[in-house]
């Protein structure tokens, strides 16, 4: 399943900023280039880990990538519809609770 991916869209972007070729973005994080230029496409969303070495190699925000890793994997598998962002939502306000009640 091909995905709208803003993560993809962004390493790629990177790449190019720096004209690196996949080969060397590959070689350089430890991810396999087919692997990568899949990510690029949207046509798989890489693992946690994966992300962190991207974002160590680009020198990227980490949690900045991972939350854009995190929304794509809910889109991905419940899709786009208002149930789904009422569920994001409630999930919101959950984590709301939790972080009040932490302080």
């Amino acid at each position: 399943m091909n995905i709208d991916s803003e993560l993809g869209q962004l390493i790629k972007s990177l790449r190019s900023l720096q004209n690196l070729t996949l080969h060397q973005v590959a070689k350089d994080t430890d991810i396999d280039m087919t692997m990568l230029s899949k990510i690029e496409r949207g046509e798989r969303l890489p693992t946690f880990e994966q992300v962190r070495k991207i974002a160590i190699f680009f020198q990227k925000d980490e949690n900045e990538l991972i939350t854009k890793l995190t929304a794509e994997k809910i889109v991905k598998e419940y899709g786009i519809s208002e149930i789904t962002l009422n569920a994001v939502q409630l999930v919101e306000e959950q984590i709301m609770n939790h972080l009040n009640k932490s302080k």
